[in-house]
């Protein structure tokens, strides 16, 4: 360790960028979260220097109060919502595990190996998910992101990536084990007015973590694995929600990794530019860390059910849009998508409780985000946030089934337009291998705001009791536009000198036909009356 250095706990440094109301940026302690909220100028947000690091933070904040201070009922759970506890509060809560977040030392330190005395090199850069791999450098193949780009982080930027990396994990070759919930998740966060609402709109009563593994086991090392020797895999071994405590779902560490503090340097912190003497430049690691496996149910992320089981649900290219609210905010419909513990868990608050008039004065959101894998290369980090609009429970169930509908239909569109344009392009469509999910991708961002426009709509509708189907084809109307607007642009149209101007006038009309109205795939996704043939047979 440097000489005249103090330790850095995760409790009491300032260590977490914010933005207030009034757009001051500022540096708090955990403990400092609902500094302001009766002056008028709350913090608002978190401000990281990388969108990553924003969604690690604000899993950290809700694990840490969800695993302190957890309401009995909802009952309690409504009454710190309308009276925050105080900064000092906080702090006398967070300090009962301040031991479990010293970030150095010679004893526990947060998120890294107890006992880990050797392992494999590694520049600090590694704890990056996006940096290139050890593989990708042997065969010099690193041509986006490149070797050697951060050598040196501040304790705070490492801290966070360190955060980042255990809570992402993906695929890292033998023996290195991916996140509890797999490379890569998709996270759904409820947000709210200010950072201390959005915290605690996101936590649980205690008697929920009944449902989701043995709460009797209430050794700290059960909810914090770096608080003892590691349980390592290297025969396999696994860790289910049985075995531990299942709030160890907000600190799960599945990398065998010890930070080197025996080397810090002075400079510049090349992630977020701030100045330090404290700069962190490698790391030891281990394979066969943790072995997350038997049914998690991470109360932050969608799941999918099937014969194999609960599954969290990872991104795939193309981002995050309309086209995943089913599963997201809603059930499919059909059983196997489901939404987040917590999304479900808020509607029913709003419903009991009456949320939306007693506290928001804006309509409440989902902030969703993750990194698309690839394996183990992490190809983009998407996020989004989509509004949750509260309706009635009286009308819940067809408004529910409203959206479904709109939504399966526009995967239809969307399905014609991309085999429609693969025919303009293509004298052999059904032989072109190739990613067109671009164009997939273009369908949903162009239609999302007739979508969101179109459900507020629908809103009115039911409430009056009145007939929808108009609503719903002019929806049509729309999504057709928009199809055609494509093919248009994709196919071509601009530059007929030097593509087959019949060809792609067949693939034009073919798709006019199959996003007609007047069409029974679609009426009958969209539970339109279908005209009865009127020929007569002879």
């Amino acid at each position: 360790m440097t000489e005249g250095f103090t330790a850095f706990n995760l409790i009491y440094e300032k260590w977490i960028p914010v933005q207030r109301k009034d757009e001051t940026k500022v540096t708090i302690a955990p403990w400092q979260i609902t500094e302001g909220l009766g002056s008028g100028n709350p913090i608002s947000e978190l401000d990281a220097p990388r969108p990553d690091f924003n969604g690690a933070l604000i899993q950290f904040l809700i694990g840490l109060v969800q695993t302190t201070m957890s309401p009995a009922n909802d009952r309690a759970w409504k009454n710190v919502l309308k009276n925050p506890p105080s900064p000092e509060d906080m702090k006398n809560t967070f300090e009962k595990v301040a031991h479990a977040f010293e970030f150095d030392g010679d004893n526990a330190r947060f998120m890294q190996d107890y006992d880990l005395s050797e392992g494999a090199d590694n520049q600090v850069d590694n704890l990056l998910v996006e940096m290139p791999g050890e593989n990708t450098i042997k065969k010099n193949a690193d041509h986006f992101l490149k070797r050697d780009s951060v050598k040196k982080m501040c304790f705070p930027c490492c801290a966070t990536a360190l955060f980042t990396l255990q809570t992402n994990a993906p695929a890292g070759g033998q023996g290195n084990r991916t996140s509890l919930r797999g490379g890569g998740p998709l996270t759904t966060i409820v947000k709210g007015n200010n950072l201390w609402e959005t915290i605690w709109l996101n936590i649980l009563e205690e008697e929920s973590f009944k449902n989701l593994g043995d709460t009797e086991k209430s050794n700290l090392v059960d909810i914090f694995p770096w608080l003892g020797p590691a349980r390592t895999s290297e025969k396999n071994q696994k860790v289910t929600s049985s075995d531990v405590n299942p709030k160890q779902m907000f600190w799960g560490m599945p990398r065998r990794i010890r930070i080197n503090f025996d080397t810090l340097e002075s400079g510049i912190c090349e992630i977020c530019g701030g100045e330090s003497h404290y700069l962190v430049a490698d790391y030891i690691s281990k394979n066969y860390g943790i072995n997350y496996e038997g049914g998690w149910r991470h109360v932050l992320t969608p799941h999918t059910e099937d014969k194999r089981g609960i599954l969290p649900v990872h991104l795939n290219p193309g981002g995050i849009s309309y086209r995943h609210w089913l599963g997201l905010i809603q059930n499919d419909g059909d059983g196997n998508k489901q939404p987040a513990f917590i999304v479900d868990k808020f509607r029913d608050r709003q419903y009991n409780f009456n949320l939306l008039s007693e506290v928001f004065n804006h309509s409440p959101s989902i902030w969703a985000f993750g990194y698309d894998f690839d394996n183990m290369k992490a190809r983009c980090w998407y996020e989004s946030q989509m509004p949750l609009i509260i309706v009635n429970e009286d009308i819940r169930a067809e408004y529910e089934n409203v959206i479904s509908q709109l939504i399966k239909s526009a995967e239809i569109i969307a399905g014609n337009t991309r085999s429609c344009i693969k025919e303009a392009l293509f004298r052999y469509s059904g032989n072109v291998k190739g990613d067109l999910s671009f164009i997939d991708s273009r369908f949903w961002k162009d239609t999302e705001p007739e979508f969101y426009k179109t459900l507020h709509e629908l809103h009115g509708l039911l409430d009056k009791g009145e007939n929808t189907a108009e609503l719903k084809l002019n929806w049509l109307k729309s999504l057709t536009k928009t199809s055609f607007k494509l093919f248009d642009e994709y196919s071509q149209l601009d530059f007929i000198g030097t593509a087959d101007p019949k060809r792609i006038s067949l693939a034009r009309r073919d798709l006019g036909k199959y996003n007609s109205p007047k069409g029974q795939k679609l009426k009958t996704i969209l539970g339109l009356p279908i005209e009865k043939s009127t020929k007569t047979m002879k």
